[in-house]
């Protein structure tokens, strides 16, 4: 069975509280966001082995953080070595980690986007983005990953704010997932929405069944070294023909599945270009 890691969030800004008192017995702001007003995500006291993840806004008294069990850390929370990691914690069987960005909402305010990776035997992540207003804090959106070999991600692509998720199997009778939405500010609502987003595939090999599919998966990727590809129902994506399985690559840009078929054409001469949302 494979494992593909999902695209990493990079952060934006750190704050660390430095006082005299141990790391664990006082609150360690791990993130902020915005100015005016000013949110943070706070690890607070250790307390029964756990420090509880806060997001707040100055002394407000309303604040928020992630559905369970994403809302607690370990109490040993330290700043990854790591690039691409921003706060780890924990041992082999509760590790964790820690991505925060602070994100600008086309039209909108600034948000702490949070995403707190956990597991033992499949790594999955959850996704989330908090705004001030005169209360506090408010979790506007939450996005998870389901179960399974899954990964996820929220990226910045040409201006807009997209998450993925990928389910990847990979074997037997039963295909693979992926999805793509975009977040919005709702100016109107003044909410954020999740809408499925314009999404792009190339598309290497249309089968009658799972079995035939998976059987051409699995000669194109060793024919075409390097590549991600997925065997999906066609019932999926509204504008591809029905009943059929599909071996694709999935990519959230025109341009950048152009650059993915230039790739693939000389190890599959019949791959071609089609939205598939």
């Amino acid at each position: 069975m494979r494992r593909r890691s999902g695209a990493i969030l990079v952060l934006s800004t750190v704050v660390l509280l430095i006082g005299a008192a141990p790391e664990s017995a006082q609150e360690q702001v791990l993130g902020s966001a915005g100015s005016d007003p000013r949110i943070e995500a706070v690890a607070m006291p250790c307390k029964k082995g756990q420090r509880a993840l806060r997001v707040r806004r100055g002394d407000a008294k309303r604040t928020a953080t992630l559905s369970e069990p994403y809302d607690a850390l370990t109490c040993d929370v330290a700043k990854a070595t790591a690039p691409e990691w921003n706060w780890t914690g924990g041992d082999e069987s509760t590790s964790w980690a820690l991505h925060l960005r602070a994100v600008d909402l086309q039209g909108g305010p600034t948000a702490l986007l949070i995403t707190h990776a956990a597991g033992y035997e499949h790594v999955h992540r959850q996704h989330a983005l908090f705004l001030a207003d005169a209360k506090g804090v408010t979790r506007a959106w939450e996005g998870a990953e389901g179960q399974g070999p899954t990964s996820s991600s929220v990226e910045v692509q040409d201006g807009r704010l997209l998450f993925s998720r990928t389910l990847d199997i990979g074997v037997g009778d039963s295909a693979d997932r992926w999805a793509l939405s975009e977040l919005r500010w709702d100016v109107g609502r003044k909410k954020v929405v999740e809408r499925p987003a314009e999404a792009w595939a190339v598309i290497l090999r249309t089968e009658d069944s799972v079995p035939a599919a998976r059987a051409a998966e699995a000669q194109l990727e060793a024919d075409c070294k390097g590549s991600t590809l997925l065997t999906v129902d066609t019932n999926d994506f509204a504008r591809l023909t029905r009943d059929k399985w599909v071996v694709a690559s999935f990519l959230p840009t025109r341009q950048g599945a152009e650059a993915a078929l230039r790739r693939l054409r000389p190890c599959a001469p019949d791959a071609y270009l089609k939205r598939v949302q």
